[in-house]
């Protein structure tokens, strides 16, 4: 199955990447508090895979994130279609 890459995992994945570098943390920090490895990470951030809610949940959890933060304006993020 071919993954899907629309415009809501992309926003998410581009927030969950500015979040990340605003607390120095690598996608391997990430990685580890939700049990799968750094190259998911990688495909969460680019919006090819998408990221379950208890996910960002936990996240969130354990990094003092503010749940919110990951809803951007369309405005404020760019969409490729390649």
């Amino acid at each position: 199955m071919k993954p899907v890459n629309n415009t809501s995992n992309i926003k998410i994945g581009q927030n969950l990447k500015r979040l990340r570098k605003q607390s120095k943390l690598t996608q391997s920090n990430i990685a580890n508090v939700l049990g799968v490895s750094y190259q998911q990470i990688q495909k969460f951030e680019k919006g090819i895979n998408r990221i379950f809610a208890h996910q960002i949940l936990d996240i969130c959890d354990e990094f003092d994130w503010d749940l919110n933060e990951f809803r951007a304006s369309e405005s404020s993020v760019s969409v490729s279609n390649s």
